[in-house]
C-alpha cells in the first residue's frame, strides 16, 4: 500500500488482504507463535524452507528494505560514475580509485542497518 507523495510505502498489516497464518516467526522476535506471513523461500547449501515473519518483523525487514534503495539511489560513485555497491564479492578490490560522495540531503534511515549503509554513503565510516 502506498501513502501520501514522499511518504513511505506501508507494510503488510494483520487484517489486511495478505495471507497471514498462525505459525512461528523466523526473524528477530525470537521465534513467537503469532500471526505471520510469508515472505518467500529462504536458501541455504542444500536445504531451502518457507520463510514466514509476524508483523513487527516484517516491518522491520520492509523498513530495511527501503533504506538500502534509498542508501543506493544515493551512493558514492567512483571516478567513472559508477555507483559504489554497498556489498562486494569477496574476490572484489573495495572501492578502487577515487569515491565522490553525494553530498546533500538524505532520508532519515528508520532501521539499524540503513543507519550503517547511510554512513557508508556519505563518506562518514571508514569501510
Amino acid at each position: 500500500m502506498i501513502t501520501a507523495a514522499g511518504a513511505r510505502p506501508v507494510p503488510p498489516r494483520l487484517g489486511d488482504r495478505s495471507e497471514w497464518v498462525l505459525g512461528r516467526c523466523w526473524l528477530w522476535c525470537g521465534n513467537r507463535h503469532t500471526w505471520v506471513l510469508w515472505l518467500g523461500q529462504a536458501r541455504t547449501t542444500g536445504h531451502h524452507a518457507p520463510l514466514y515473519a509476524c508483523e513487527e518483523c516484517v516491518d522491520r525487514l520492509h523498513h530495511t528494505i527501503i533504506d538500502y534503495g534509498e542508501a543506493m539511489t544515493d551512493a558514492p560513485v567512483d571516478g567513472a560514475g559508477i555507483r559504489v555497491p554497498l556489498y562486494l564479492a569477496a574476490d572484489e578490490t573495495p572501492w578502487p580509485g577515487t569515491v565522490r560522495y553525494r553530498r546533500g540531503r538524505h532520508r532519515r534511515p528508520r532501521t539499524a542497518l540503513g543507519r550503517l549503509w547511510e554512513r557508508v554513503i556519505t563518506g562518514r565510516s571508514a569501510r
